[in-house]
């Protein structure tokens, strides 16, 4: 494991977490032979990659998530949002989605679905746009502003659950008068998780409940989004936002902030953060029906922290 500063980890989570990564690398080779049906889901997540002033990053960043890609015979991609900087996409047929997409995730592992979702700077161009590419690319998924999916494997289930947090964000006034939907998606979260029956419950948005980013916590997140999730056990929540990779726990939802596809910042510390790195790179999460793993990578394809996930 690389040296690097700004980085900080609570030592017995990292050092369990290497173990869990290990066994559940072996379970997924086992689970992958010819014949046998998959023993668990693995996945990366990504985001604020979108940017074509950084491309050689997120190229590095792509690169690394192909080859991790492929050990991991990843089944698909989150999008923690940003998807194109500075000002989103105008159109389906904007350059940006072959510069800054199809270009750089060229990897034939990352020929997969790419759930996706909305963040700050993709409105500054046409969400809409970014909803309806979904129509004409065969790995861009993104039916709706909010939207579920469920994913099968090994004798388990996992429940997705994306929102579009940059219209229920709310930390002013004006933000709230803007979006009214936010209570629409929150009513709509609620619904779907006190529905699921699924052991593995992962919530997606682009902004943090909790972050030691620039941005860092989002107060109306964490009044009104929190509860929902401490509620119906969920086992994490995905973001970006904020450039950097990091994991924190409150109560028993993981937290995990995604968002150095393409830029990097360093993080403060924060007191509910069991790791945080300004390093680009993107997670690894691998889900099975007795436990999971969450793991960072950086350019390089280099671990630079693990932690198991509990059921």
């Amino acid at each position: 494991m690389k040296e690097m500063s700004m980085i900080y980890t609570r030592r017995s989570l990292i050092q369990g977490g290497l173990a869990s990564l290990a066994l559940g690398s072996l379970a997924h080779a086992a689970g992958k032979q010819e014949g046998q049906p998959a023993r668990d889901l693995s996945f990366l997540v990504v985001g604020d990659w979108g940017d074509g002033q950084s491309r050689a990053t997120a190229s590095a960043v792509a690169k690394a998530m192909g080859e991790i890609g492929a050990q991991k015979a990843t089944s698909f991609v989150i999008s923690t949002g940003d998807n194109f900087y500075e000002s989103g996409v105008d159109s389906t047929t904007d350059t940006k989605w072959q510069t800054n997409f199809e270009e750089i995730y060229s990897a034939p592992s990352l020929q997969v679905p790419w759930y996706a979702v909305l963040g700050n700077h993709d409105y500054g161009g046409s969400a809409k746009a970014q909803i309806d590419y979904s129509k004409k690319s065969r790995r861009w998924r993104m039916p709706g502003h909010y939207f579920a999916e469920s994913k099968a494997f090994g004798g388990s289930k996992a429940d997705f659950f994306f929102l579009d947090t940059q219209r229920m964000k709310g930390d002013t006034l004006m933000e709230i008068v803007l979006h009214p939907d936010a209570e629409l998606q929150l009513d709509w979260l609620d619904r779907k998780l006190s529905a699921s029956v699924a052991p593995w419950k992962i919530v997606v948005g682009h902004h943090p409940v909790f972050s030691g980013g620039r941005h860092g916590d989002s107060t109306f997140l964490g009044q009104r989004l929190k509860p929902i999730l401490d509620r119906h056990g969920v086992s994490m929540y995905l973001c970006g936002h904020d450039h950097h990779l990091e994991a924190l726990r409150s109560e028993r939802v993981a937290y995990f902030v995604s968002g150095s596809g393409s830029r990097s910042r360093p993080p403060r510390p924060h007191p509910k953060s069991l790791f945080a790195s300004p390093v680009p790179g993107f997670l690894l999460i691998e889900l099975s029906s007795t436990g999971g793993t969450a793991s960072f990578f950086d350019t390089d394809a280099a671990l630079v922290y693990s932690q198991p996930l509990a059921l």
